[in-house]
């Protein structure tokens, strides 16, 4: 039974409070392009720039946390996230959408190493796996607020749908501030990787977040844009796609430390990523409005326990230095993050939005790979291993 007054529940709700952002920014994209005159390629170069300020955040996050606590960023960095995202939605030109952006992903990539840290930090107090579950949280928070949000925009516009976000993080903050102690954190470290072992196998790790991220922003971010263009009849609809893909990615994540316990990471991995493919490629062959809406359930389906499994991992590789091991995988990840939404963002214009997901169903394969690669590895033990 989850206590609301523990550090659980707090961060428990700045993930679902993260997600909610994160899902109205998604559900309201095919709006708020249409306000600012942005087309599928001008999407793809907003996103690539985004990207890059995220991963350029999360590495100077490291250098941040030998000055302040888990607590401090989050109660710095909710109330920023929630004017920055209320500011997006409101854009009604390229120089406000593309800056909007920018720091958008900026503080995400912040507070995504943060609170991560805090909940590494408590699933070690609590003695037991419970990390997937916080990440289920936020698939819920996307679910809810991608279908919420492309209704209310719709209907009343953008700014109802700030609104609403601003009292998600308005909770969220309220609960770090009574319930999250101000500990001091191994993320001081996290940005010195001189002591870090045998590196190949973090690579390996890094280069599988970076592209199993890419996939997951992509089918979050374009989904809407995809069933519009599938469907421009049901545009109030538009997030189902996002919806059905939080709501799957959800039911995963919150069975996913019970599937850990009894099949192991890698495995459960590799059956995941293989139904995230097929899904993809549905994705890419399809034209029906309901075929893709439920792809776009097996996508989320299939990358749900990807990145959670690879963090645990890498984690567990560094037990002296987790936050070391997270930030260096972070760090690795960029490349495929920063990248692959330019791609996706050229493939839409040259081609089609279709195409473009069937392109992520490739990515997936390399994906798939580099993680087989990693039984070959002498990998130390997940410390909540079954």
């Amino acid at each position: 039974m989850l206590n609301f007054t523990s550090p659980r529940a707090a961060i428990m709700f700045g993930f679902a409070a993260f997600g909610a952002a994160v899902g109205a920014w998604a559900g309201a994209i095919p709006a708020v392009t249409a306000a600012s005159h942005i087309d599928n390629y001008a999407l793809g170069v907003g996103l690539t720039a985004s990207s890059l300020a995220t991963m350029a955040a999360m590495s100077a996050a490291g250098m941040i946390g030998r000055h302040a606590s888990n607590r401090a960023m989050l109660l710095a960095g909710l109330p920023l996230l929630a004017l920055v995202t209320m500011a997006l939605l409101l854009s009604a030109s390229p120089v406000p959408f593309f800056l909007g952006l920018i720091v958008f992903g900026a503080v995400f990539g912040v507070l995504d190493i943060f609170i991560n840290a805090e909940a590494s930090a408590i699933e070690h107090d609590v003695g037991r796996p419970i990390f997937t579950a916080f990440h289920g949280s936020v698939s819920v928070a996307i679910a809810a607020f991608a279908i919420i949000s492309s209704y209310v925009t719709t209907l009343f516009g953008p700014w109802a749908t700030g609104l609403i976000v601003l009292a998600s993080l308005g909770l969220a903050w309220a609960m770090v501030y009574a319930f999250v102690p101000a500990r001091r954190r191994d993320v001081a470290t996290g940005g010195s990787f001189a002591h870090l072992p045998s590196k190949l196998p973090l690579i390996v790790m890094g280069l599988a977040v970076g592209i199993s991220i890419a996939a997951e922003t992509t089918a979050i971010f374009w989904s809407a844009k995809l069933l519009d263009e599938q469907a421009p009849s049901l545009a109030v609809i538009a997030g189902l796609g996002a919806c059905f893909y939080g709501i799957c990615n959800a039911i995963m994540r919150f069975s996913g430390d019970f599937l850990r316990a009894k099949f192991g990471d890698i495995p459960l991995m590799l059956a995941s990523l293989a139904t995230a493919i097929v899904g993809f490629a549905a994705l890419g062959l399809s034209t029906s409005f309901a075929v893709s809406t439920v792809a776009f359930a097996a996508v989320g389906l299939g990358l749900a326990v990807t990145c959670p499994c690879l963090y645990n991992m890498a984690a567990s590789q560094v037990p002296a230095n987790r936050a070391g091991g997270l930030s260096f995988i972070s760090i690795l990840a960029g490349p495929p993050r920063i990248l692959a939404p330019w791609i996706f963002g050229w493939a839409a214009a040259s081609h089609s939005t279709s195409f473009a997901f069937g392109l992520c169903g490739i990515m997936l394969v390399v994906c798939f790979v580099l993680i087989m690669s990693l039984r070959q590895m002498h990998l130390k033990p997940a410390i909540f291993a079954p």
